[in-house]
C-alpha cells in the first residue's frame, strides 16, 4: 500500500534542485512512514470530492421537474437525497481533517525530537555561532510553517484537486461548449498567485530572521533583568525590542499585502471569466440548446469549483513559505559536530588519573591564539592550582581537558592516552566540573544535585549536600530538598547556587576534579565551610583548581601561573614567593 503513495518528484520541475531534495527528504523521513493515516485521509478526500459534485448535480431535478414541471414527488425525494449527501459529505470532511491533523502532530513531534537531538549534540562552537533566539524560531515558527504546508498542502492537493476534477467532469457532462469557454477564460484569474507567491518566499525568509533576533533580545533581557534594572536600562531595552517588533510588523504587512492583493485580483479576473461564461450560457438557453436545470448545475459547479481552485492557487504561497522553513531547519540538521569520537576511540579505564599537557596551542578564532604552547603535569592524587589575570587562558584549558574543543597543536593525555583517542562519554564521566558560571535547572534542589549522578538515591544526594555545608540553608526553605530553585536558580542566592553545584560534583564522585573559581560567589563564612568540603572531595583524586583567591590554594602541590596564554612560573606557594615575580606580586596585591 505504501508504494501507492510514492511521489514522482520529477513533475515538480518548477522547483530548484535544493528544494526538490529537501521535499523528497522530508517526505521519506517524516511523512511516508504515516502512509496508513495518509491513505485513510485520501479515501475520505475522494469521497468528499465526489459528494461535492453529486450535491450540485441534485439541483437539476429541482429546477427542471419541481420549479418548472411542478412535480411534488420529486421535491420530497430530492430533499431527502440532498440531506443525506450533505450529511455524508460532512462526515467525510471531518474524517479527512482529523486524519491530517494527526499526521501533522505526529510529524511535528518527530521533527522536534530530531532537531533537538541534533542541536544538543553540537559542540560549544555551534552555540557561540547561533544565538538562542534563532534556534527557538526553528522549533516554533519554522516547524509550524512546515506542518501547515504539509497538512493543508496535501489536503489542498488531493481534496481540492479532486473536487475541481469531479466538478469539471460534471460541467463537461452538462455542456461541453460552455466548459470549453470556461477553460479558455478562467486560467487568467490564477496568474496573480504565481507572481505574488515568488515574492512572498523572499519576504518570509526575512521575517524568520527578524523573529530570531527578537527572541534573542527577549531572552537576554529576561536573563539579565538585574543588570537592566540596576543600570536603569529599561528604556534602552524597550527601544531595542520596539525597533525589532517594528521590523517584524513591516515584514508581516508586506506578506499580508501580497497575500491579500491576490484575492481581489482573482475575483476581478474571475468575475470577467464568469460573466463571459454566463453570457454564453444564457445565449444557449435562449436558443433552446440548454435547459434551465443544466445551466443552474453548470453555474453552481463553477461557483463551487472556484473556491477549491483558489485554495490550489494559494498552495503555491504555502509551499514557498514551507520551502524556506524546510531549508532553514535542514541547514541545522546537516551540521555535524567537529568534536566526535574517532573510529578507533576506546573507553577510558582510569587507573591513576595522571594528566599530561604538552605544548598545547589553541584559539577560538582562526589566527588568534589564546594558549601558546602550554605544558603542565598533574600527577596522581595531586592538587594543582592555576592562577593568573583574567583572559590568560585558565578556563580555556579546562575546555580543552573536557574536550569541548580540540587543541590546534600539542596534546593532552590522561594516563598516557591522548584524549582524542578516548570516547567523549567516558572522558567526561571521569571528570567533575564546578564552574564559576553556575547552571541550575528550573527543578527542585534535590533533582539539581542528582544531575551529578542520575542513578544515585535521595539519601546519597542529601549526604553530598551535607558534606559541602548545604544542609542548613536547604532545610531552612519551606519545602527543603523539594524547593524549586527557579529558572537559572533565581530563587537562591549566588552562594547557595554555587554550593548546590559543588554538591552535584561531590555526588558525581569522579576521579578527576576541575574547579573553576568554585568559591568565588561565597562569603567568608560559607567559603570556609565549602572549602572544607572541597578538601575532603579532593582527597584521593587528581584535582586542578583555577583560583582567584590565593588563600584557597596555598597548600596546593604545585601552582602554575598563567600570563597571556603562557605558563610563566610553576612551583609551590613558598617557592613562588621566593622567586618574587608574578605570583609574589599577585599575592602581595591580595
Amino acid at each position: 500500500m505504501s508504494n501507492i503513495l510514492k511521489i514522482n518528484w520529477k513533475f515538480l520541475g518548477i522547483l530548484s534542485p535544493v528544494a526538490l531534495m529537501n521535499m523528497k527528504r522530508l517526505w521519506n523521513r517524516y511523512v511516508s512512514s504515516q502512509w496508513k493515516l495518509l491513505t485513510v485521509s485520501m479515501v475520505f478526500m475522494v469521497l468528499f470530492a465526489a459528494l461535492n459534485a453529486l450535491s450540485v448535480n441534485l439541483l437539476k431535478p429541482i429546477f427542471d421537474e419541481v420549479f418548472i414541471d411542478k412535480h411534488k414527488e420529486t421535491l420530497f425525494f430530492n430533499a431527502i437525497q440532498i440531506a443525506f449527501v450533505f450529511a455524508a459529505r460532512g462526515i467525510a470532511y471531518y474524517m479527512q481533517a482529523i486524519c491530517m491533523a494527526k499526521l501533522g502532530v505526529n510529524f511535528t513531534k518527530k521533527m522536534q525530537g530530531d532537531l533537538y537531538d541534533k542541536i544538543i549534540m553540537q559542540d560549544l562552537e555551534f552555540f557561540s555561532e547561533n544565538n538562542s533566539g534563532d534556534l527557538l524560531v526553528h522549533f516554533t515558527g519554522d516547524l509550524n510553517t512546515i506542518r501547515d504546508a504539509i497538512s493543508n498542502g496535501v489536503t489542498a492537493l488531493v481534496k481540492e484537486s479532486l473536487s475541481v476534477i469531479f466538478l469539471i467532469i460534471l460541467m463537461f457532462y452538462k455542456s461541453f461548449d460552455m466548459a470549453i469557454v470556461m477553460f479558455l477564460l478562467f486560467p487568467l484569474s490564477f496568474y496573480p498567485v504565481v507572481y505574488f507567491g515568488k515574492k512572498i518566499k523572499k519576504i518570509f525568509l526575512k521575517q524568520q530572521i527578524y523573529f530570531g533576533y527578537l527572541n534573542s533580545i527577549l531572552a537576554q533581557s529576561f536573563h539579565g533583568i538585574k543588570i537592566i534594572k540596576s543600570y536603569n536600562m529599561e528604556e534602552i531595552e524597550y527601544k531595542k525590542v520596539k525597533e525589532s517588533a517594528n521590523n517584524i510588523a513591516d515584514i508581516q504587512i508586506k506578506i499580508a499585502r501580497n497575500k491579500i492583493i491576490v484575492s481581489p485580483l482573482m475575483e476581478f479576473l474571475g468575475g470577467i471569466a464568469l460573466a463571459g461564461t454566463i453570457s454564453y450560457g444564457g445565449y444557449r438557453i435562449i436558443r433552446g440548446y440548454l435547459t434551465t436545470g443544466d445551466f443552474v448545475v453548470f453555474f453552481v459547479a463553477i461557483l463551487m469549483a472556484y473556491q477549491p481552485m483558489k485554495s490550489l492557487a494559494s498552495l503555491n504561497m504555502r509551499v514557498q513559505m514551507g520551502l524556506v522553513a524546510i531549508e532553514r531547519i535542514f541547514k541545522i540538521m546537516d551540521k555535524n559536530p567537529k568534536i566526535i569520537n574517532r573510529s578507533t576511540a576506546k573507553k577510558l579505564n582510569l587507573k591513576h588519573g595522571v594528566i599530561n599537557i604538552k605544548n598545547v596551542r589553541f584559539g577560538y578564532v582562526p589566527g588568534v591564539e589564546i594558549l601558546h604552547g602550554v605544558s603542565m603535569e598533574v600527577h596522581q592524587n595531586e592538587k594543582i592550582a592555576i592562577v593568573g589575570s583574567t583572559g590568560s587562558g585558565k578556563s580555556t584549558l579546562f575546555n580543552l581537558i573536557l574536550r569541548f574543543y580540540d587543541v590546534i597543536d600539542g596534546n593532552i593525555k590522561i594516563d598516557g592516552e591522548d584524549i582524542r583517542n578516548i570516547t567523549i562519554k567516558s572522558l567526561r564521566e571521569n571528570i567533575a566540573l564546578v564552574s564559576q558560571d553556575v547552571v541550575l535547572f528550573d527543578d527542585t534542589i534535590k533533582k539539581n544535585i542528582l544531575m551529578g549522578k542520575f542513578e544515585a538515591t535521595d539519601n546519597e544526594a542529601i549526604e553530598a549536600a551535607k558534606s559541602v555545608a548545604a544542609q542548613n540553608f536547604i532545610m531552612s526553605k519551606d519545602h527543603g530538598y523539594d524547593t524549586v530553585v527557579g529558572e537559572m536558580g533565581s530563587n537562591l542566592s549566588g552562594g547557595q547556587r554555587q554550593i548546590i553545584s559543588i554538591a552535584r560534583a561531590m555526588l558525581k564522585n569522579a576521579p578527576i576534579l576541575l574547579l573553576d573559581e568554585a568559591t568565588s560567589s561565597l562569603d567568608s563564612k560559607s567559603e570556609k565551610m565549602v572549602q572544607e568540603g572541597i578538601e575532603k572531595l579532593m582527597k584521593g583524586r587528581t584535582s586542578i583548581v583555577i583560583a582567584h583567591k590565593l588563600s584557597t590554594i596555598m597548600n596546593a602541590d604545585r601552582i602554575y601561573v598563567f600570563e597571556s596564554g603562557n605558563v610563566v612560573e610553576s612551583g609551590t606557594h613558598k617557592e613562588l614567593l621566593a622567586l618574587n615575580k608574578h605570583y609574589a606580586n599577585l599575592y602581595k596585591f591580595q
